[in-house]
């Protein structure tokens, strides 16, 4: 690799983190001020769950959509008005007076913040190439937990300073402040970038790129790809990894508090150890990925870290609410996560290896079905809660949940390219191993 080819793919991947980071800061106040408002507003464990679950009603409206307006008119526009309609609507959620009028305002962060997974998705698609597409993904997954960390102090330090309502005010700024470094570094493809090289350009599309997408790969249809059993149980797997996400991202506060006693001080702190580690893990995700898939092909490479972090995430969750001590528990819980997150950027590097053209549209069928899960776990933990008035058999159902998605890509899903029925007798560009 030439050492005058530049390196500006990576620092669209660096923005792609950050639109991350900002997305999550702006969604985890909900979670962060949830014990709070539980206080202020009497609601049940089952009322908190409604208002957390009313987000992804409106992220999954367009998770789907942006996939196709993303591949179809470019990732940035579609960007640009997701962040503008979530960053207005987090500004106006302290103005919420009833829990029907919070509802309808989270829905409508939702339906902002749905572009921006398959957005990304697609230019990734466009910037990196196939082999180090893992690693990229794991690069802007850190925005994920990295937001999340970040949200910690400073939402704790806006409540004991001033109030609730603060946290939602001051986050909203941030969507705005990425769209302006977005226009002054971003651009769709490569090619339209002004200081790119050309070496740099080539680099990308020898490897990945819609003008290297050919033969059979350029004829699959989405029609080809959504009928495809793999699309689908790989998608079904994420739903099992997002489930047992959404379950620590909604409810991990509230059950250091009220599940293990915490002040809210503290459970805030306590939550931020185990997304500090998960920022090495999404990563190491994607390394190990990339990796894997050079020494075992495709199938085998893009499987097994999911396999082995939904095992390990389920496993060791269980093991944290078996034991007494709370940092103990932590400890355990933190272990969990880290393997959990393991398996985002592998995920994630799947689609372009089922179909490089589709890409976009993978994404957003993966992102429909992450937001199914960040629809039912908070409810379902609430009412779990609620019937048992025990917080250990909804972290049991959500471990069950992660194990289950590990025997589903042992078992029914394949990693390889879609093939086209029409173009069977041209060669795919695609490997499948």
């Amino acid at each position: 690799m030439s050492s005058q080819m530049g390196n500006k793919r990576w620092a669209i991947v660096a923005l792609m983190l950050l639109s991350y980071c900002a997305m999550y800061i702006c969604r985890t106040s909900m979670s962060i001020a949830g014990p709070v408002m539980m206080k202020e507003f009497n609601w049940s464990a089952t009322q908190f769950g409604l208002v957390s679950t009313a987000f992804f009603i409106g992220y999954a409206l367009t998770m789907l959509p942006a996939g196709y307006l993303a591949d179809r008119f470019g990732s940035g526009k579609i960007m640009i008005f997701g962040i503008l309609l979530y960053s207005l609507f987090t500004f106006l959620t302290p103005f919420g007076a009833t829990i029907g009028m919070l509802i309808l305002l989270r829905a409508i962060v939702g339906i902002g913040q749905g572009v921006i997974l398959p957005c990304n998705g697609s230019l990734l698609a466009q910037w990196v190439p196939k082999k180090e597409s893992a690693t990229a993904q794991g690069i802007v997954m850190v925005g994920t937990p990295m937001g999340i960390t970040l949200t910690m102090p400073l939402a704790i330090y806006f409540m004991q300073n001033y109030n609730w309502q603060t946290v939602f005010y001051a986050f909203a700024f941030l969507g705005p402040i990425w769209i302006l470094l977005w226009s002054q570094l971003g651009k769709n493809k490569p090619e339209l970038h002004p200081s790119i090289t050309k070496e740099e350009v080539e680099y990308i599309r020898n490897d990945q790129g819609p003008a290297q997408i050919t033969g059979a790969d350029a004829a699959v249809t989405p029609g080809e790809v959504f009928k495809n059993v793999s699309v689908w149980t790989s998608a079904l797997a994420y739903f099992t990894s997002n489930y047992l996400f959404f379950l620590f991202f909604a409810w991990l506060p509230t059950y250091f508090v009220n599940g293990r006693g915490f002040t809210l001080v503290k459970s805030g702190y306590m939550t931020m150890i185990p997304y500090m580690f998960a920022m090495i893990a999404y990563p190491l995700g994607g390394i190990l990925a990339d990796r894997a898939a050079k020494k075992f092909g495709n199938n085998m490479g893009r499987k097994i870290f999911p396999i082995i972090g939904l095992i390990g995430a389920g496993v060791f969750l269980v093991l944290g609410t078996r034991i007494e001590s709370a940092e103990g528990a932590i400890a355990l819980i933190t272990i969990s996560i880290f393997f959990l997150s393991i398996t985002q950027a592998p995920f994630f590097s799947m689609p372009p290896i089922f179909s490089s053209k589709n890409a976009g549209k993978i994404i957003g069928l993966y992102g429909f079905c992450g937001t199914c899960a960040g629809l039912s776990a908070p409810i379902l933990t609430g009412a779990i809660i609620d019937y048992t008035k025990s917080y250990d058999y909804a972290l049991f159902f959500g471990a069950a949940v992660a194990i289950v998605g590990a025997i589903v890509l042992m078992t029914i899903c394949t990693v390889k390219a879609v093939e086209s029925k029409t173009h069977a007798d041209i060669p795919s560009s695609t490997s499948s191993f």
